[in-house]
């Protein structure tokens, strides 16, 4: 079959399947002919005494490899040195091969070998290294980057410390700052004994780094500093860094993008469309209950309640919209059962003599699932055992602030509270957790519960399911108001 049959061929095949014919891909250009360092410039990266010798000295090409310091005498002290190309390069994908050689120096005796590709080089700084973005070349590191006197951002696994995409757990990170070097952890370790294949992909302000064919790091948003601004990074030289280890570079080319190369994460990856979550339409002034709300007293009732010592029907009154604490009487608690909720509730402690001091004032607490107190008591000007205070998870957890008002006036506690798990066996799986703002104001902040509340010992904990919300008859004629709750 004839050269142009063939073509027709595989023309019709590609139109029979459905499928276009892939995009040609563009030749590879070498940057390093591999006979001299043609095209190439070599600077000290460090301070250089007088009368140094020329930096292109520490490097020879030899067998079709760049090799920095292949004189010098091991453990000896050695500047840090580059090879920049004298051409400028924007969007292009670049390949090349390392390996270390044996020899180490000073001041990196003890380290590990270190190097590096530097791209979108773009201000040249005495005795230091090029402002660029780097795609890190290190025994063990090689990918991390560097923005070097440079800005870029990327995706980091907030656990790890190490690049993540974002369907991964990545989450966007910036560092960089002039006059300084700041790290992004690569995703992978992908280094070989001997030869190793380096490649970037750079497509405007965006690159890709990629060891032995594995993608292990990806940054964007890269910015230069322009004296007043960080400005959009897009272009600039290459460099291939000497850092007091030997090394050998080779086969250093680059080509022109194609679509089929690697294109930065679409913002669209992050976007989460479903499930839409429920509509709730807030209250109409502030504290009032929301669409969703299991309203537990609103000034009419005590239909919710019950007594929480037999069962029977909730005793406490109701008076001008409020529900008073009748003493004696008992706690009362909620018919229905809860779980994980957010909880609203508003309180009034009663004028009291001066002689009511301590925890005789104003006392009453809000027990989460029947069993965890939050404690209402009148500290506006009565000192009391912190852990035992307005506030507090009662002799758990001291409240950070006190915001309390004075007796006579309305606080109000928002709590979100959720519920303790239990294993089929009956022992602990995650604690209650409780946060809690009163009078808007912080007071706990995700307390992980030691256990059920107790007046006398440690707390503990005793697996169970729902429960009810209880409110503390202590004696005193504590007044509440609009109370409601969303199940979580």
């Amino acid at each position: 079959m004839s050269r142009i049959s063939v073509f027709a061929a595989a023309t019709l095949l590609a139109v029979f399947s459905g499928k276009a014919p892939a995009e040609s891909m563009p030749a590879w250009k070498p940057i390093f002919n591999g006979k001299n360092l043609a095209g190439w410039t070599a600077q000290y990266a460090s301070k250089a005494e007088a009368g140094a010798p020329p930096a292109s000295s520490y490097f020879k090409v030899e067998n079709g490899e760049i090799r920095a310091y292949p004189t010098q005498q091991a453990g000896s002290q050695q500047p840090n040195l580059v090879l920049v190309t004298d051409a400028d390069f924007k969007d292009y994908r670049l390949s090349l091969e390392y390996k270390w050689g044996q020899k180490k120096f000073a001041p990196r005796n003890e380290h590990v070998r270190d190097a590096g590709l530097l791209y979108h080089v773009y201000r040249f700084r005495d005795g230091d290294w090029p402002a660029s973005a780097e795609a890190q070349i290190q025994e063990g590191d090689t990918g991390d980057s560097w923005a070097v006197s440079s800005r870029v951002s990327s995706f980091v696994n907030p656990k790890t410390g190490r690049y993540a995409p974002p369907e991964d757990g990545g989450v966007p990170t910036t560092v960089g700052k002039w006059g300084d070097w700041q790290r992004t952890r690569h995703g992978k370790v992908n280094e070989y004994p001997g030869w190793n294949t380096v490649e970037i992909i750079v497509r405007g302000d965006t690159a890709t780094h990629i060891v032995n064919g594995v993608i292990n790091n990806r940054v964007y948003d890269l910015k230069s500093w322009d004296g007043a601004s960080w400005v959009k990074l897009d272009h600039g030289r290459i460099a291939l860094q000497a850092e007091s280890a030997e090394i050998s570079y080779r086969n250093i080319k680059v080509r022109p993008l194609t679509k089929d190369d690697d294109m930065p994460p679409d913002p669209k990856v992050t976007e989460v469309w479903f499930p839409v979550p429920a509509k709730v339409t807030p209250g109409a002034t502030p504290g009032a209950p929301p669409s969703d709300a299991v309203v537990l007293f609103d000034g009419e009732n005590v239909d919710a309640w019950r007594s929480a010592k037999d069962g029977s029907a909730a005793r406490w009154k109701v008076v001008n919209g409020e529900m008073v604490v009748a003493p004696g009487t008992g706690d009362i608690q909620t018919k229905e059962g809860f779980g994980d909720v957010q909880l609203h509730i508003e309180w009034c402690g009663p004028q009291l003599p001066p002689d009511k001091v301590n925890q005789d004032r104003g006392n009453s607490g809000v027990f989460l699932q029947d069993v965890y107190e939050v404690q209402v008591l009148d500290n506006f000007e009565n000192p009391t055992y912190v852990n035992g205070m307005v506030g507090s998870i009662y002799k758990q957890k001291p409240p950070l602030v006190n915001p309390t008002l004075p007796a006579g006036t309305w606080n109000v506690y928002d709590i979100i509270f959720k519920a303790p798990r239990f294993n089929a066996d009956g022992s602990l799986k995650s604690p209650a957790r409780v946060t809690v703002l009163h009078n808007g104001v912080l007071v706990q902040d995700g307390y992980d519960l030691k256990g059920a509340t107790a007046y006398i010992g440690a707390p503990s904990y005793r697996p169970h399911g729902d429960m009810p919300l209880r409110l503390q008859d202590h004696s005193h004629e504590v007044r509440f108001r609009n109370i409601w709750l969303r199940k979580l």
